[in-house]
């Protein structure tokens, strides 16, 4: 759709968005901290929870329980759709209907610190910002305590592009819709539905639009890492989707040769980059960490795409309810 008309009635106000999907505990945990955030601001947040599953008639039960208990505006949607692009989307359509002017984010595996809201909003009023980031802290389970050394390899920390501030991430951020308004609609590309990656790509279009973004070290979140994503492992698959997808973003940017140039750069630094010192607490496993990132673009390149938010088909699902048996889908990190 296209972006609202400027005789639309003027927007106001702030809404709280998340996504969510097969994850009751951890939502109900990440509303209770959004009540509890939402106190220190003068007027009452909507919140919008987007289900992008609907199957379990107790998420929406428990959406209704939390609007009476808190006297909070819950607006539950069923986006049946499958994509993280599509429910984040969804998010957006209800925000254009509610007609507020501000948009905050968080995943449904994170909890925020009690100042999150108030601080997202006292750092875009004081630098005038389009969109506001804020880092994301990792909590890891207690016999992975020993990655607590490598927790900015989990974290969401400030970036730049182009020596400006650039936030990239939906897990947590807001979003000035006035500033936004020229922006087509809808935000998210369903192309990056299922592999992930949409949002960068979302904030970079926000980026070369001209929209001036802005970073808050006091709007911090947590991040629960669950025992499937407390290993090395794990961080390695997780660097390779990251290249992966970046080969597809800068495709669209500047042309796949561009980006091939970029990879074949990338490849020949690798001989070097423990000199670099990039991670001066862990050398060989940035290295180890920027060699996976590497073969994630060559696959891109030849066509691969790593695919971050697939469903299970019936046969997966039926086994995964099965005792002992895997788990049928693990909503991974949103960031992407």
């Amino acid at each position: 759709m296209n972006a609202p008309s400027s005789t639309a009635s003027a927007r106001s106000g702030l809404a709280v968005g998340l996504c969510t999907y097969k994850r009751l505990d951890s939502l109900l945990r990440l509303l209770d901290h959004i009540a509890e955030s939402a106190k220190a601001l003068p007027e009452r947040p909507t919140i919008i929870v987007v289900d992008n599953d609907g199957q379990d008639p107790a998420v929406g039960l428990a959406m209704g329980a939390f609007a009476s208990r808190t006297g909070l505006d819950l607006r539950y949607r069923i986006e049946a759709h499958p994509g993280i692009s599509a429910a984040r989307n969804a998010v957006f359509d209800e925000a254009e209907k509610l007609r507020v002017r501000f948009v905050a984010m968080i995943d449904d595996d994170e909890w925020p610190s009690p100042d999150w809201l108030a601080a997202l909003l006292r750092r875009q009023a004081e630098k005038g910002a389009a969109v506001v980031g804020g880092p994301v802290r990792p909590v890891f389970p207690d016999d992975a305590a020993r990655l607590e050394r490598y927790a900015r390899y989990w974290s969401v920390q400030k970036q730049f592009l182009e020596g400006k501030p650039f936030v990239f991430c939906t897990c947590n951020f807001l979003i000035d819709l006035d500033a936004a308004g020229s922006v087509p609609r809808p935000f998210f590309d369903e192309a990056f539905g299922l592999s992930g990656g949409g949002d960068t790509v979302f904030f970079r279009r926000l980026f070369y639009a001209g929209l001036p973004m802005a970073w808050s070290e006091e709007a911090f979140v947590y991040e629960e890492v669950p025992p499937s994503r407390a290993s090395l492992k794990w961080m390695r698959q997780r660097r390779f989707r990251v290249g992966n997808h970046a080969v597809r973003w800068e495709s669209l940017d500047a042309g796949p040769r561009r980006s091939l140039a970029k990879t074949l750069g990338l490849t020949a630094r690798l001989a070097i980059y423990p000199l670099l010192r990039r991670e001066p607490e862990s050398p060989f496993l940035g290295w180890l960490l920027e060699m996976d990132k590497v073969r994630g673009r060559f696959k891109a390149h030849l066509g691969g795409v790593f695919v971050e938010y697939a469903r299970p088909k019936p046969a997966e699902g039926a086994a995964a309810a099965k005792p002992g048996g895997p788990p049928a889908h693990e909503n991974d990190h949103a960031c992407g």
